[in-house]
């Protein structure tokens, strides 16, 4: 099982969007990674120029990531 690689389930605008989703995939168990958190924190408009805020899971996880998004409502 390789869970190094990483799968982005989710693409929003602001960083602040996926604060409640993180957490309820955090509630499930599941992992996940804004790689360019720290760039969007610092200057927000730039969420734009880099194609928007990235929330990725290990691959393992993707579907039910997915699953839990897309019941809360958030896809």
């Amino acid at each position: 099982m390789d869970k190094t690689r990483l799968e982005t389930v989710l693409t929003v605008t602001y960083l602040s969007e996926l604060a409640v989703i993180r957490g309820l995939l955090e509630a499930e168990g599941i992992a996940s990674y804004v790689p360019d958190e720290f760039t969007v924190t610092a200057q927000p408009f730039y969420a734009d120029a880099i194609g928007g805020v990235k929330l990725q899971v290990h691959e393992d996880d993707r579907e039910r990531a997915l699953t839990i998004i897309r019941d809360a409502g958030f896809a």
